[in-house]
C-alpha cells in the first residue's frame, strides 16, 4: 500500500484534487471529513475525546488497507507544524511497518488565493471553514507547513486545475502511471 499524505491548509484543493486522483487514476479517497464526521455524532468537535477518536480511526482504517496490501489511498489533512507530528508520526508508523509506504505531498497557495476559494459554495456541503475571518483565525492559529521528511513534494494549486495538479502528483508519486487495476 502507497499512502499519499495530502496536506495543506484550507482551500488549497485538497479534497478536489484527491477526488481528481481517484478518477483519473483509481486511488482510494480516504478524505479527512469521514472521520470527522464520525467523531461529530459522539463528540462535540474539538474536544480532546473528538480528536483522540478522530485520529484513532484514522490510523484503524489505513492500517486495515496497509494490512491487506491494497491499492494507494490518498489521504487529506490539514497539518500543523509541531502540534500534528505525533499523530503523523503514529499514522506513518502504522503504514510502514505493515509494509506499505508514507507519501507526503504538501499543496502551496498564496494567502489572498485562499481566501477566494474559502467562500466557495461546494465548501458548505462538506461542512468545511468558509470564510475570510475563519480562514484568517486558523491561519493564525496553525502552522500549515510541509511535512519535514525527506522526499516531501510540494505543489502549487494557484491557479492550476486539480486535473493539472493530480497529473503531476501522479508523475512523481505513481510514476506517470494510469489508472490503477
Amino acid at each position: 500500500m502507497k499512502l499519499i499524505f495530502l496536506h495543506g491548509p484550507p482551500a488549497s484543493g485538497k479534497y478536489t484534487i484527491a477526488c481528481e486522483l481517484q478518477a483519473s487514476h483509481g486511488v482510494r479517497n480516504f478524505h479527512n471529513h469521514l472521520t470527522i464526521d464520525v467523531a461529530k455524532a459522539l463528540f462535540d468537535f474539538g474536544t480532546p475525546e473528538f480528536w483522540a477518536l478522530t485520529h484513532r480511526l484514522r490510523r484503524t482504517a489505513l492500517a486495515a488497507s496497509a494490512d491487506e496490501g491494497g491499492a494507494t489511498v490518498v489521504f487529506t489533512n490539514c497539518y500543523s507544524s509541531p502540534h500534528d507530528d505525533a499523530t503523523v508520526a503514529a499514522l506513518e508508523r502504522e503504514i510502514v511497518t505493515r509494509g506499505g509506504e508514507f507519501v507526503p505531498v504538501y499543496l502551496a497557495c498564496g494567502v489572498d488565493e485562499l481566501r477566494r476559494r474559502v467562500v466557495a459554495p461546494a465548501r458548505a456541503e462538506m461542512r468545511k471553514l468558509r470564510t475570510p475571518e475563519g480562514l484568517d483565525e486558523f491561519m493564525t492559529r496553525w502552522n500549515n507547513v510541509p511535512l519535514d521528511r525527506p522526499g516531501t513534494r510540494v505543489v502549487n494549486t494557484e491557479g492550476r486545475t486539480a486535473a493539472d495538479c493530480a497529473a503531476e502528483i501522479a508523475a512523481a508519486v505513481l510514476g506517470g502511471k494510469g489508472p490503477e487495476p
